[in-house]
């Protein structure tokens, strides 16, 4: 059998799938014509059909997740488990050799199916107590009832018409009972544990590992505990629902291991969203610093250079004396000058104004709300400081709201609302104007909007016409 190496798995290769599907074809066939060529079977036609059935389901779901999921041991252990269920269709033969066989040692399947649902999704049993576990099911399955086989006669495996036992050493009813009552309570106290592992387990995850477990958990132990049932005498009727039980088994595998797939693809999309939303809010922090620098820069570098200049053609304009001309053109230079430098300051406080870094937010508002030119309220209880990308993302929502309702709205009166509610701060601008103002045509507000969205905010405008605007910025506080 050819494989590849695929994430430090082995993952088989066409070639070696089709090996071992035409494999467990052949098999199953050989089952099928057994089960109908039996002298001690009850339906025959049944039997040959149902056995490779069964079989042929786990081989089948365990090539694909095999194919599919390398990285997981799940689809090598279905393979092997039904291949296992074949050896336990040997009980069918009518030769000795085989049939003994299968009587002794078919059980195999049922520690392979162990393995499967304790080390479900991934096939691997990281925890000791797991490993314990299906360690003595390797040894329960195959081997709890042979030890009766020594001593049990044709009647007592409740089989007249069956082959010779190959294994008997002599014949002993009350023996040959005692040691089976004592394999069926060690299929019984493996169940127990297995059920309260499992249990546990069950209890520990996510609702949605849950989903995955739930079908896989239910056909296991609804198998197991009836295989352990039927092992303890149960009957025919008993042993036949554990077969389609187990027939079923295979399917909730796919299906969980499906789920699985989609809880990893949602934990990977979660990662990248969180990893996008952190990235955002770098950018905006990164800006919002650039923005600060930028101001300091022109607070200490050009505006103070520019108001030592103004102070030198004041001294200047005071020491000449009789030149109107030249008077004239200090005079306008000087008047130049400061409506260059209230220019600058507009314009720095517009990049990031000092008194929301120095001060904190209502301080701030405050400050801008003076400069506006119609009457404003502000509504912002004092509090502790914010972050620094919340207070900008908030001074920013009121500065953009303020200059589109002096630009647009004709109000006579503004209100600025700033609320502190359940770790969120809501930032309102409302006016009383003609309203009508639609977000997506200004690059202002669609700025402003990526700017809270960084912060897993969100910006809302409403503006009927003839009923005013108001802005309103939702942002989280963390």
């Amino acid at each position: 059998m050819q494989h590849s190496a695929v994430r430090g798995r082995a993952r088989i290769t066409t070639r070696g799938a089709a090996a071992v599907a035409t494999a467990a074809l052949a098999v199953g066939l050989a089952v099928s014509a057994l089960q109908l060529s039996s002298d001690h079977r009850d339906a025959q036609v049944v039997w040959a059909l149902f056995a490779p059935a069964v079989g042929w389901s786990f081989i089948g779901t365990g090539l694909y997740v095999w194919r599919y999921r390398p990285e997981q041991r799940i689809g090598v252990l279905m393979v092997l488990l039904g291949f296992g269920w074949f050896v336990d269709a040997l009980d069918a033969a009518n030769a000795p050799l085989p049939y003994t066989v299968a009587t002794a040692i078919g059980g195999v399947w049922g520690a392979i199916f162990l393995h499967l649902g304790l080390s479900f999704p991934t096939g691997h049993l990281p925890e000791r107590m797991d490993r314990i576990l299906v360690g003595a099911g390797y040894v329960i399955f195959p081997f709890a009832f042979v030890p009766s086989l020594f001593f049990a006669g044709p009647s007592e495996l409740r089989c007249d018409d069956c082959p010779t036992n190959l294994l008997l050493i002599e014949r002993n009813a009350d023996l040959a009972a005692i040691l089976t009552a004592f394999g069926a309570l060690l299929y019984g106290l493996l169940f127990v544990l297995v059920l309260r592992r499992a249990a546990g387990r069950w209890r520990r995850t996510s609702a949605f590992e849950r989903l995955r477990l739930t079908p896989v958990y239910t056909c296991s132990l609804l198998t197991f505990a009836l295989v352990t049932i039927a092992q303890a005498g149960g009957g025919d009727v008993v042993w036949w629902a554990a077969f389609v039980a187990a027939g079923l088994t295979p399917f909730a595998f796919l299906a969980g291991l499906l789920r699985s797939h989609v809880s990893h693809l949602d934990a990977e999309l979660q990662a990248k969203v969180e990893e996008l939303r952190a990235s955002r809010a770098r950018l905006v922090e990164a800006g919002d610093a650039a923005r600060r620098r930028l101001e300091r820069d022109l607070h200490d570098g050009a505006q103070s250079r520019l108001v030592g200049l103004a102070l030198l053609l004041r001294t200047a304009r005071t020491r000449v004396d009789g030149n109107q001309e030249l008077e004239g053109l200090l005079d306008r230079s000087i008047d130049e000058l400061q409506l260059g430098l209230q220019e600058l300051r507009e314009l720095a406080r517009g990049i990031h104004p000092a008194v929301l870094t120095e001060r904190g937010l209502e301080p701030a508002l405050q400050s801008l709300v003076a400069r506006a030119p119609l009457p404003v309220t502000v509504e912002s209880p004092a509090r502790e400081r914010l972050p620094g990308p919340v207070e900008s993302a908030a001074y920013f929502v009121v500065s953009e709201g303020l200059a589109n309702v002096v630009k647009y709205a004709q109000a006579t009166h503004a209100t600025v609302t700033v609320e502190y509610l359940d770790g969120h701060v809501t930032v309102e601008v409302a006016d009383d104007g003609v309203g009508g103002a639609d977000a997506a045509n200004g690059s202002g507000l669609r700025g402003l909007s990526d700017r809270i969205g960084a912060l897993d905010g969100t910006l809302t405008l409403r503006s009927p016409a003839g009923r005013g605007t108001v802005l309103r910025a939702e942002i989280p506080v963390r």
